[in-house]
């Protein structure tokens, strides 16, 4: 049976087929259409999602409804369709993913139930309710459902934003802010930022440097930097797994969770790091991967110990050693000296990364760039990384009250 919502029973006509006579033979020759949806896709989803603007209310399936603060980023290629939205259910915001679809049904058709990269979703979003039980997630949570042909947007609900001078509605301060600030105002704000993403990576090395144990015939620090480069060659994939794998190749005997998506191997792309991993670690088993490492920092010139760092992490592209290097050689050599007491070796790492060129761009610098107003992104890796800060602080749940992007001074 299909439950049919205010929205859907006025386009029914669109959606029914002909009505027919005791014979069975339709009445009425044209307008076939058997299957309601059937000529709609997601991407006709998807377009009415991203039309949405925020304090539009979005009625539930169940009963009750959430108010949009925030339609999220779009997903990868794989996992849920929208990431990190932002709604409120009249008592909390809730910041999670949204699925898409054209039926709900589609959740379990698509086997979203069995899969764990969906557990994260906190709203599932289509056009036709055809079936009455909520889907639920691979962690046995149910997710509310919602048709969008009953999403509606009321003038009160634009109250929940700021207005500008001229009366019309500003949905965050730093959209006030940024654009009445000078380029080297934006620029210290992100490098600030970045700065402190930094020193947050340093200080999880330095607990995680002081409880690893060596596993011959790799130290402690070799350990550790493995198991963190291998997370790292996960990023916008599957991090957990590919942290397994690097354990799994120093000797431990960690359970390997299944590839994501419950495939019977890891994907082509997947597969190729993974091989490139094992072959750093073979290389390291004789050298140290710390000791291959280290003395690429003690080389003032910024350029020429960016290539040495390269070199040390061949046959990884240019592009993928360096958001190693930013995101885990570089604090990981800051711990170090950190617990070593070493200055210079101190200064050399934080030094590098502050002058490190941008990283490839990805979701969260793109999205960012554009929330902030940036005519272009930054030039700089430690800037980047000060984009992903306020992003995890608090504009990934919108915590606008104490975002240090929307504060006049700092």
């Amino acid at each position: 049976m299909i439950v049919m919502h205010k929205g859907e029973r006025q386009r029914s006509k669109e959606f029914m087929g002909p009505e027919r006579g005791r014979s069975g033979a339709p009445v009425v020759a044209e307008s076939q259409a058997p299957d309601p949806g059937s000529n709609l896709s997601e991407d006709e989803v998807a377009r009415r999602w991203w039309a949405l603007q925020p304090g539009a209310l979005l009625p539930l399936s169940q009963g009750g409804s959430l108010l949009l603060l925030f339609p999220g980023r779009p997903g990868g290629r794989c996992g849920p369709d929208v990431r990190d939205a932002v709604l409120h259910n009249g008592e909390e915001e809730l910041v999670g993913d949204v699925e898409l679809h054209v039926r709900s049904s589609d959740w379990q058709t698509h086997g979203h139930h069995r899969d764990t990269r969906y557990n994260e979703v906190i709203l599932h979003v289509v056009l036709i309710c055809d079936q009455t039980m909520p889907p639920r997630r691979q962690d046995g949570s149910p997710v509310p459902v919602c048709s969008l042909y009953d999403a509606v947007i009321t003038p009160a609900d634009l109250r929940l934003f700021p207005l500008a001078a001229d009366g019309s509605p500003v949905r965050w301060p730093c959209q006030r802010l940024w654009p009445e600030m000078t380029a080297e105002g934006r620029a210290r704000l992100l490098t600030l930022a970045g700065t402190l993403r930094f020193e947050e990576k340093a200080a999880s090395f330095v607990a995680a440097l002081r409880q690893a144990e060596g596993r011959d015939p790799f130290s402690a620090y070799d350990v550790c930097l493995i198991t963190a480069l291998a997370e790292g060659l996960g990023y916008g994939r599957n991090r957990r797994f590919f942290r397994a794998c690097g354990q799994r190749l120093l000797g431990f005997t960690t359970a390997l969770p299944e590839p994501e998506g419950r495939a019977s191997k890891p994907p082509p792309l997947d597969a190729a790091r993974l091989q490139t991993l094992g072959l750093l670690v073979a290389r390291w088993s004789t050298t140290g991967a710390w000791a291959r490492l280290q003395p690429a920092l003690s080389i003032e010139k910024p350029q020429q110990a960016i290539a040495e760092l390269r070199a040390a992490l061949a046959p990884l592209s240019s592009a993928r050693s360096d958001i190693l290097i930013c995101n885990v050689v570089l604090p990981l050599a800051y711990a170090v000296a950190l617990i070593e007491g070493s200055e210079l070796l101190a200064h050399q790492a934080r030094q590098l990364y502050h002058s490190y060129p941008a990283l490839p761009s990805n979701q969260v610098t793109r999205a960012m760039s554009r929330q902030l107003l940036l005519p272009v992104e930054p030039r700089l890796a430690c800037q980047q990384q000060g984009l992903h800060h306020i992003y995890q602080e608090t504009c990934r749940a919108k915590r606008c009250g104490i975002c240090m992007a929307g504060k006049k001074s700092l």
